[in-house]
Protein backbone atom coordinates (compact mmCIF):
# COMPACT_ATOMS: atom_id res chain seq x y z
CA UNK A 1 0.00 0.00 0.00
CA UNK A 2 1.17 3.46 -0.65
CA UNK A 3 0.36 6.64 1.03
CA UNK A 4 0.13 10.31 -0.21
CA UNK A 5 -0.19 13.56 1.76
CA UNK A 6 -1.91 15.96 -0.43
CA UNK A 7 -1.49 18.55 1.98
CA UNK A 8 -4.66 20.00 0.78
CA UNK A 9 -5.42 22.87 3.77
CA UNK A 10 -5.52 26.56 4.47
CA UNK A 11 -1.99 26.98 6.87
CA UNK A 12 -0.48 29.66 8.90
CA UNK A 13 3.06 29.73 9.16
CA UNK A 14 6.20 31.38 10.43
CA UNK A 15 9.56 30.79 11.21
CA UNK A 16 11.07 29.84 14.20
CA UNK A 17 14.63 31.23 15.23
CA UNK A 18 15.61 31.46 18.93
CA UNK A 19 12.41 30.28 20.69
CA UNK A 20 10.44 32.92 18.85
CA UNK A 21 7.97 32.59 15.84
CA UNK A 22 7.96 35.39 13.58
CA UNK A 23 4.90 35.38 11.52
CA UNK A 24 2.73 38.11 9.39
CA UNK A 25 -0.69 39.07 9.17
CA UNK A 26 -2.73 42.01 7.91
CA UNK A 27 -3.98 45.10 9.25
CA UNK A 28 -5.43 48.07 8.37
CA UNK A 29 -2.67 50.81 9.53
CA UNK A 30 -0.60 52.33 7.14
CA UNK A 31 3.20 51.93 7.02
CA UNK A 32 3.25 49.94 10.39
CA UNK A 33 4.81 46.07 9.43
CA UNK A 34 2.58 43.47 9.89
CA UNK A 35 5.42 41.47 10.98
CA UNK A 36 5.69 39.73 14.56
CA UNK A 37 6.73 37.60 16.76
CA UNK A 38 5.12 34.98 19.37
CA UNK A 39 6.19 32.37 21.77
CA UNK A 40 7.54 29.28 19.74
CA UNK A 41 5.15 26.70 18.82
CA UNK A 42 1.79 27.93 20.49
CA UNK A 43 1.57 30.83 17.54
CA UNK A 44 -0.95 33.72 17.26
CA UNK A 45 -4.00 33.58 19.29
CA UNK A 46 -7.12 31.31 17.23
CA UNK A 47 -4.54 29.40 16.02
CA UNK A 48 -4.25 25.56 16.96
CA UNK A 49 -0.16 24.38 16.49
CA UNK A 50 -0.30 21.36 14.15
CA UNK A 51 3.65 21.06 13.55
CA UNK A 52 7.18 21.93 13.13
CA UNK A 53 9.01 20.96 9.92
CA UNK A 54 12.63 21.62 10.29
CA UNK A 55 14.02 23.77 7.14
CA UNK A 56 17.61 24.00 8.24
CA UNK A 57 19.97 25.79 10.10
CA UNK A 58 21.13 29.57 9.18
CA UNK A 59 24.71 30.72 9.63
CA UNK A 60 23.79 34.09 9.99
CA UNK A 61 25.24 36.08 13.21
CA UNK A 62 22.92 37.05 15.64
CA UNK A 63 23.42 40.85 14.34
CA UNK A 64 22.93 39.62 10.83
CA UNK A 65 19.65 37.61 11.60
CA UNK A 66 18.22 41.04 13.56
CA UNK A 67 18.88 43.14 10.78
CA UNK A 68 17.53 40.79 8.29
CA UNK A 69 14.23 40.65 10.57
CA UNK A 70 14.09 44.50 10.80
CA UNK A 71 14.95 44.87 6.43
CA UNK A 72 12.07 42.19 5.85
CA UNK A 73 9.64 43.82 8.63
CA UNK A 74 9.88 47.29 6.37
CA UNK A 75 9.00 45.19 3.29
CA UNK A 76 5.85 43.11 4.97
CA UNK A 77 3.86 46.01 6.07
CA UNK A 78 0.47 45.20 7.07
CA UNK A 79 -1.47 46.92 4.41
CA UNK A 80 0.13 44.50 2.41
CA UNK A 81 -1.27 41.76 3.56
CA UNK A 82 -3.86 39.68 0.73
CA UNK A 83 -4.73 36.60 1.50
CA UNK A 84 -4.13 34.46 -1.69
CA UNK A 85 -1.34 36.64 -3.05
CA UNK A 86 0.95 37.96 0.42
CA UNK A 87 0.03 36.12 3.14
CA UNK A 88 1.81 34.47 6.34
CA UNK A 89 3.18 31.75 4.08
CA UNK A 90 4.75 34.27 1.56
CA UNK A 91 6.34 35.53 4.10
CA UNK A 92 7.53 32.20 5.72
CA UNK A 93 9.06 31.31 2.59
CA UNK A 94 10.72 34.98 1.82
CA UNK A 95 12.01 34.31 4.88
CA UNK A 96 13.44 31.04 4.73
CA UNK A 97 14.62 32.02 1.69
CA UNK A 98 16.70 34.50 2.98
CA UNK A 99 18.06 32.74 6.09
CA UNK A 100 18.63 29.58 4.12
CA UNK A 101 19.06 29.57 0.63
CA UNK A 102 15.91 28.05 0.23
CA UNK A 103 12.29 27.69 -0.09
CA UNK A 104 9.38 26.83 2.65
CA UNK A 105 7.53 23.74 1.83
CA UNK A 106 5.31 24.28 -1.29
CA UNK A 107 1.83 22.74 -0.24
CA UNK A 108 1.90 25.08 2.97
CA UNK A 109 0.33 27.71 0.59
CA UNK A 110 -1.20 25.37 -2.17
CA UNK A 111 -4.87 26.64 -0.88
CA UNK A 112 -3.84 30.15 -1.93
CA UNK A 113 -2.33 29.30 -5.11
CA UNK A 114 -5.50 27.30 -6.14
CA UNK A 115 -7.58 30.20 -4.73
CA UNK A 116 -5.78 32.59 -7.51
CA UNK A 117 -6.51 30.16 -10.48
CA UNK A 118 -10.19 30.57 -9.24
CA UNK A 119 -10.88 33.36 -7.32
CA UNK A 120 -14.72 33.69 -8.42
CA UNK A 121 -15.25 31.56 -5.26
CA UNK A 122 -13.48 33.70 -2.94
CA UNK A 123 -15.54 36.47 -0.95
CA UNK A 124 -13.62 40.13 -1.59
CA UNK A 125 -14.01 40.38 2.42
CA UNK A 126 -11.64 37.51 2.48
CA UNK A 127 -9.27 39.03 0.87
CA UNK A 128 -9.34 42.94 0.80
CA UNK A 129 -10.07 45.38 3.90
CA UNK A 130 -14.57 45.13 4.21
CA UNK A 131 -16.52 47.85 2.04
CA UNK A 132 -17.69 50.36 4.77
CA UNK A 133 -20.84 51.71 2.64
CA UNK A 134 -21.33 48.36 0.85
CA UNK A 135 -23.56 45.54 1.80
CA UNK A 136 -20.53 43.29 2.47
CA UNK A 137 -21.38 40.95 -0.64
CA UNK A 138 -18.92 41.65 -3.29
CA UNK A 139 -17.32 39.11 -4.70
CA UNK A 140 -14.13 39.39 -7.16
CA UNK A 141 -16.18 38.24 -9.77
CA UNK A 142 -19.71 37.78 -11.09
CA UNK A 143 -19.93 34.21 -12.15
CA UNK A 144 -22.33 31.72 -9.82
CA UNK A 145 -21.02 28.73 -8.93
CA UNK A 146 -23.61 25.46 -9.14
CA UNK A 147 -22.97 22.07 -7.76
CA UNK A 148 -23.84 19.55 -10.53
CA UNK A 149 -24.63 16.58 -7.99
Amino acid sequence: MIKTHIHLGIYHSGVEICGKEYCFGGHEYKNITGVFAVEAKVGPPGLLFKQSISVGYTHLTNDQIHKLIQDISKEYVGTSYNLLTRNCNHFTDDLCLQLLGKHAPSWINRAAKLGTMFPCVIPTEWIEPPDLEGDGKKYICKEEIYDDS
